[in-house]
C-alpha cells in the first residue's frame, strides 16, 4: 500500500466550535434523525401487521371469495379513493382486513363450542386457573399444562406428589389427591414426598411426617444439595444419597410385587419449584454406572427459578421402572385454605404464591406484598424474626403507619445491599426482590408448623389404606427395611433419629 496515497473525497469539517448556534443545530439534527427512525419503525410495523392480515385472509379464501376479491381489486384499481392516492393497495388491504375479522369471529365461535365439548369430556376435577399468568411469550399455556397433568395421571401407576418442607399444606391439594385415588377404580398409588427437608429443623419435619402419614404414605427427601450460603439444619441420616435410595427401593418393591409385564410408570407432580426434576435426577443417580449414572443424574434440567420444566419428560431407569416429569401447576388449594383465599384479594393470593416460589421472578410485578406476608409469618416466632434481622445486619424494625414495618425493613435492606436509585433513594422493589431470592434459596429461615393431629379428622378406612399401601412399598421403617435408621412407635408413627 502506498503510504503517500490520499483519498480524493473531502472530509466534512463539521460545524466550527466557535459557531454560536452549534448546540442548537446539533440538537435539531439529532431530533430529525430520531423522528426519521421512529417513522421508519412505524412503517415497518404497519407493513408487518398488514402482511400478516393478508396471509390470514389468503389462507381462508374460498373460490367464491377469490372472485369477490378480484372484483374488489378491479374496482379499487379503476376508481381509487381520493384519500388513498398515495397507496393504491389501501383498499385491497382494507377488504382483506374485513374478511380476516369475519374469519376470526367464525373461528372464535367454533373454538368456544370446541372448548365446551372438551370441558364436558374432561376429568371431573376442576383445575383452578391461577390468578397469575405464568405463561410467557414462549411458554406453554395453562391449558397445555393441565393436559400434561391429565396425561401423566392416566399413564402412571404411582404418583409422587412432591411438597415443600417449609409449607407442605400450602403446596398440597386434597382435590388432586382424591382425583388420583379415584382414577382407574382406585388402582393407582399415591406417595407424598416432602422435599427440601434440610430447610426445616428435625422437630418440625417429624411433626409434618406424623401429620401427613395419617392420610397417605409419606417419605422425607433431600433431592439436591442446598444453594450457596443457605441456612440448613443437620438431619444426620437424611442425606441426599440415603433418602433417594429409600424412595427408589420403595418404588422397586412395589414394581416387583405387582409382576407387571410392562414397566411400572411413576409420575411426578407438584407446584412449581418444589423440586420435581431434582427428585427424578436423584433417583436416577442411585443406579450407579459411572458416566451413564452422571448422564442420568442430569436427565431433567433444573434451576432455582420456577418454570424450568415446560413439557412432559420421560426418564427410563431400567426395564421395570420409568419416571415422568411434569411442569409445575398451581393446583386447587387445600380445604382449610379455600375459605381464606376466597376472601383474599388478587394481590394477597399473588403474595402467597410468591412465597411458595411458584412465580418466576420475571413475572413478579409487585413483590412488596409478599414481603409483608413473610414478615407477618416470621413475627409469630421471635427467634425467626431475629434470625432475619441478623442475616441482613439491621436493627429492630420500627412500625410505621397502622403498624406497618415492611417499609422500614425494605429501606434498611436497600441501604445494606446497595439497592439505591438516583440521589441515594432506596429502591424498595429491588430490595424486595433481593429478600425473595434469599427466601427462595434458603438463606432466610422460616417454615409453617404442622396442624395438631387431634384437630384433624382421620377415618378408619383412611388408616387402613395407608397401612395397606405402606406394606406394598415396605415403608415400615424410615429406610423401608423394617426399622433400620428409624423405629416405629406404638401408634404406628415413625420416630426419627436425632
Amino acid at each position: 500500500m502506498n503510504p503517500e496515497w490520499r483519498s480524493r473525497l473531502k472530509k466534512d469539517p463539521g460545524i466550527p466550535n466557535l459557531f454560536p448556534y452549534k448546540d442548537k443545530i446539533l440538537h435539531q439534527v439529532e431530533e430529525k434523525k430520531r423522528l426519521k427512525e421512529e417513522e421508519a419503525l412505524r412503517r415497518r410495523e404497519e407493513s408487518r401487521s398488514s402482511n400478516a392480515k393478508t396471509v390470514i385472509s389468503g389462507n381462508t379464501t374460498t373460490p367464491d371469495d377469490a372472485d369477490v376479491g378480484e372484483d374488489l381489486l378491479d374496482e379499487t384499481m379503476e376508481d381509487p379513493a381520493p384519500t388513498d392516492s398515495s397507496n393504491p393497495l389501501a383498499a385491497l388491504l382494507a377488504s382483506a382486513t374485513a374478511r380476516a375479522v369475519e374469519y376470526e369471529e367464525v373461528l372464535g365461535s367454533e373454538g368456544d363450542d370446541g372448548a365446551m365439548d372438551s370441558d364436558n369430556s374432561a376429568s371431573d376435577i376442576d383445575l383452578e386457573a391461577s390468578s397469575i399468568d405464568f405463561s410467557g411469550p414462549h411458554d406453554p399455556s395453562r391449558r397445555a399444562f393441565d393436559k400434561v397433568y391429565k396425561t401423566i395421571l392416566s399413564s402412571s401407576d404411582i404418583i409422587l406428589y412432591v411438597l415443600d418442607a417449609r409449607d407442605p399444606n400450602g403446596t398440597r391439594s386434597r382435590d388432586i389427591e382424591r382425583e388420583i385415588t379415584a382414577a382407574d377404580s382406585g388402582s393407582k398409588r399415591l406417595i407424598l414426598v416432602i422435599n427440601k427437608v434440610d430447610l426445616v429443623p428435625p422437630p418440625v419435619l417429624k411433626s409434618w411426617l406424623k401429620y401427613l402419614r395419617r392420610y397417605w404414605p409419606t417419605l422425607p427427601l433431600r433431592a439436591s444439595n442446598p444453594a450457596p450460603n443457605a441456612r440448613t439444619f443437620d438431619h444426620k441420616s437424611l442425606t441426599v444419597k440415603g433418602t433417594s435410595e429409600t424412595l427408589l427401593r420403595a418404588l422397586k418393591t412395589y414394581a416387583h410385587g405387582k409382576q407387571l409385564k410392562r414397566s411400572t410408570t411413576v409420575g411426578v407432580i407438584g407446584y412449581p419449584n418444589v423440586g420435581k426434576s431434582s427428585v427424578i435426577n436423584a433417583l436416577a443417580s442411585c443406579l450407579g454406572g459411572g458416566g451413564a449414572a452422571r448422564a442420568r443424574s442430569t436427565a431433567c434440567p433444573v434451576g432455582a427459578e420456577a418454570g424450568i420444566t415446560t413439557a412432559m419428560r420421560e426418564v427410563k431407569l431400567d426395564n421395570k421402572l420409568k419416571l415422568l416429569d411434569s411442569p409445575g401447576i398451581v393446583f386447587p388449594a387445600a380445604p382449610e385454605l379455600e375459605v381464606q383465599t376466597s376472601k383474599e384479594t388478587k394481590k394477597d393470593e399473588q403474595a402467597r404464591l410468591i412465597l411458595l416460589n411458584a412465580v418466576p421472578p420475571k413475572q413478579i410485578s409487585d413483590p412488596i406484598p409478599a414481603i409483608t406476608l413473610l414478615l407477618s409469618r416470621l413475627s409469630t416466632s421471635q427467634a425467626s424474626l431475629e434470625n432475619l434481622l441478623t442475616h441482613y445486619g439491621i436493627p429492630p424494625l420500627v412500625a410505621g403507619v397502622k403498624g406497618d414495618v415492611t417499609t422500614d425493613f425494605l429501606v434498611q435492606v436497600a441501604r445494606k445491599r446497595g439497592r439505591l436509585g438516583k440521589g441515594g433513594v432506596p429502591n424498595l422493589t429491588a430490595a424486595a426482590m433481593t429478600v425473595i431470592t434469599d427466601w427462595r434459596d434458603g438463606r432466610i429461615q422460616g417454615w409453617v408448623d404442622a396442624p395438631s393431629v387431634e384437630e384433624e379428622w382421620g377415618t378408619s378406612d383412611q388408616k387402613e389404606v395407608v397401612k395397606q399401601w405402606a406394606e406394598e412399598f415396605r415403608l415400615e421403617g424410615l429406610w423401608g427395611n423394617g426399622g433400620r435408621g428409624g423405629k416405629v412407635d406404638e401408634g404406628g408413627d415413625e420416630v426419627m433419629k436425632e
